[in-house]
């Protein structure tokens, strides 16, 4: 049984009607997000769905039903709290026909019964470690999103009870697409239930569930605010905020991105064709390794990917090797320009991957080089030629960049990245989950392309020199551009 059916088999009294009090008629999307028992509800979609008051009743109603309950109801920032929750507090009186005080100092709404509804701000893991000593028995997420998915995971960790007679509740949730938690909210409830056709349990065992909701949704959305939105010429934000679409949103870094035209099946890729490695290093945070191959036509063929969490530099560097053929020669591997920071007297961790026969190159990261590089993304994504697979399907043109369908990461966090809130509008934000595109950005900047940078195979063309790490490695000259290797052949 589901945490909301224990928690209200507990209850001794027939509930009142906490909606009628309030004065608050449910639309029949907002009655079916009240009526869920799940664990773990995500109600959420297009703009002008009625979200941010479903999510505040929900907040109230819980208040009033369980003594003693302790809610927490999260935004980004104070400011988009009382933009968003703090406002519809007001347009229902601070709930006062409930019995509840409002204390507009600490942002709590404490009821008779003990239960207290705490508006609170969370932007960074250290906004939420704060909340570190405190404990909820419901979550409520407005606009979750836009809340980076480490702080949203970290507040989870809340979620608990003292005192067996306060029941935990779960997590409630409402958003637009796009933002920083995008992808992670997108593979959690959009994907993992087939667009909420289904309800699925998570590592946890715990039942999740999303609610689309659409404009058409709420009957009570002002007639002029739909009307902007139908009008809106822009298409990815009309298909987001309109119908809900989260393959599109606005911010959306690679809105260009398509499954059916980016994404194929894996085939065999010819043995001539220059092999490439880009690689985001990372512990905590993900790292990935993106293995890529160089066609005739300079397009970029990404065939295998590495994305794991807590993995030392030495099995990261042994793990990338046994993925790799005996036969399969790797021209370059470039990599974060961090792993060759000195740590105290601990080795760099580009030499820890020397060590193992990992040799790797700085991607280089100069001024300016994160948006040179999103752009160079950019003309990999766009249309070329078609290249001999799918012209044999009858295509003139596909995109310079095919990824095959065994590289999930990359193809889930690349489409679903949203442009800087912050800095430079053409760069990526910091905080969204970018290590598969990054490790894409590194491989690609240093790639020629086309016609303009020939692929030269004979090996005279090749010389010893010195890489930045102290290994001595050949170059290996394409066209304009030369890039040094480990050496895979002991006579050269």
């Amino acid at each position: 049984m589901d945490a909301l059916a224990i928690a209200g088999a507990r209850l001794t009294d027939p509930p009142r009607d906490v909606f009628k009090l309030l004065e608050y008629e449910p639309t029949p999307r907002q009655a079916e997000f009240h009526a869920a028992t799940e664990f773990d509800v995500l109600y959420g979609g297009a703009a002008g769905g009625g979200k941010t008051r479903a999510l505040l009743m929900e907040g109230l109603r819980a208040c009033d039903r369980y003594p003693g309950l302790r809610v927490g109801a999260f935004r980004r920032s104070y400011p988009e709290l009382k933009e968003s929750l703090l406002a519809e507090l007001v347009q229902c009186g601070h709930a006062r026909a409930l019995g509840a005080r409002w204390n507009a100092t600490e942002y709590e709404l404490r009821f008779p019964n003990g239960s207290l509804l705490m508006f609170r701000y969370a932007e960074t893991v250290q906004d939420a470690s704060r909340r570190q000593g405190g404990q909820y028995q419901l979550l409520l997420f407005d606009e979750r999103t836009l809340t980076p998915p480490p702080v949203v995971a970290f507040l989870e960790t809340r979620l608990r009870s003292g005192r067996a007679q306060v029941p935990v509740l779960g997590i409630r949730s409402g958003t637009n697409p796009g933002g920083v938690g995008h992808a992670d909210t997108k593979k959690r409830y959009i994907d993992a239930t087939n667009h909420g056709r289904d309800v699925v349990r998570d590592m946890r065992d715990r039942t999740v569930r999303f609610i689309p909701s659409k404009l058409s949704d709420n009957p009570h959305v002002n007639p002029e605010y739909a009307r902007d939105l139908l009008a809106l010429q822009d298409e990815k934000l009309r298909a987001a905020f309109v119908d809900g679409n989260w393959d599109v949103f606005a911010g959306q870094v690679f809105g260009e991105w398509r499954n059916d035209r980016h994404v194929i099946q894996p085939i065999t890729l010819p043995a001539t064709w220059r092999r490439y490695n880009g690689l985001d290093w990372g512990y905590s945070a993900p790292w990935c390794v993106l293995w890529g191959a160089q066609d005739e036509d300079g397009r970029v063929w990404i065939y295998r990917e590495l994305y794991e969490r807590q993995v030392g530099e030495s099995e990261q560097a042994r793990r990338i090797l046994a993925a790799e053929t005996g036969d399969e020669w790797i021209v370059a591997r470039y990599a974060d320009d961090a792993m060759w920071a000195t740590r105290g007297d601990a080795k760099p961790i580009a030499q820890v991957y020397a060590d193992e026969g990992v040799h790797l190159e700085p991607a280089g990261k100069g001024a300016g080089s994160r948006v040179i590089g999103w752009q160079r993304v950019h003309s990999f994504l766009a249309e070329g030629p078609a290249c001999s697979h799918h012209r044999a399907l009858g295509w003139t043109t596909c995109p310079m960049l095919h990824a095959f369908s065994t590289c999930p990461e990359l193809i889930r966090t690349l489409p679903a990245l949203p442009h800087a809130t912050s800095g430079n509008p053409e760069d990526a934000d910091t905080k969204a989950e970018d290590h598969a595109p990054d490790a894409l950005r590194y491989l690609v900047t240093n790639l020629g392309g086309g016609a303009e940078f020939p692929l030269l195979d004979d090996p005279d063309e090749r010389e010893p020199v010195t890489a930045q790490a102290g290994i001595d490695v050949p170059v290996v000259f394409a066209g304009r551009f030369a890039i040094a290797q480990q050496d895979p052949y002991d006579d050269w």
